[in-house]
């Protein structure tokens, strides 16, 4: 694999790194709010007495999001901490990441569960896009942060050639 030089063509790889970081913790935070919203929606149609079966779905349907903010989490230590476990630790949480929305967006779908999808047909269609979309920005950030660790991960291996040289 041919690792990236520029983040979006333009910004160092440290700096597209922070901002993936940033734009996934906003990214996120704006559909853990969404969600929330359609839940507390939901709850208040159903009656006092009854557990609604959408909040077990609506904490599924979150744990996408609650993985992509630690993972931008621990992108932003690893950037500040130049330690090499750490990327791999976010790349690995964001792989899980993906496989889990897909998994979860197909079989909720399926069994008619889907807070989201079941509003209409619309939330349907903005819902696989969004699932699209958000699969692609994953890879494309999983490809910008594998680059920057294989950038620093030289730079480390020629500081140490440059020092067993003298």
């Amino acid at each position: 694999m041919n690792p990236a030089n520029k983040c979006c063509f333009c910004l160092s790889l440290q700096t597209g790194c922070i901002m993936i970081a940033l734009l996934e913790l906003f990214l996120s935070g704006m559909n853990i709010d969404y969600i929330m919203y359609l839940l507390n929606r939901t709850y208040s149609r159903e009656t006092e007495y009854k557990f609604p079966d959408q909040v077990l779905y609506t904490i599924l349907q979150l744990i996408p999001d609650l993985l992509s903010v630690l993972a931008s989490c621990m992108l932003l230590i690893s950037i500040i901490s130049q330690y090499f476990c750490l990327f791999w630790t976010t790349l690995t949480i964001q792989a899980i990441q993906a496989v889990y929305l897909v998994l979860f967006s197909i079989i909720s779908a399926a069994i008619t569960e889907n807070l989201i999808i079941n509003e209409s047909l619309w939330h349907n269609i903005t819902y696989w896009l969004y699932v699209v979309i958000w699969l692609a920005l994953t890879l494309y950030f999983m490809y910008i942060i594998y680059s920057y660790y294989r950038q620093l991960k030289q730079r480390e291996t020629e500081n140490l050639a440059e020092i067993a040289g003298e």
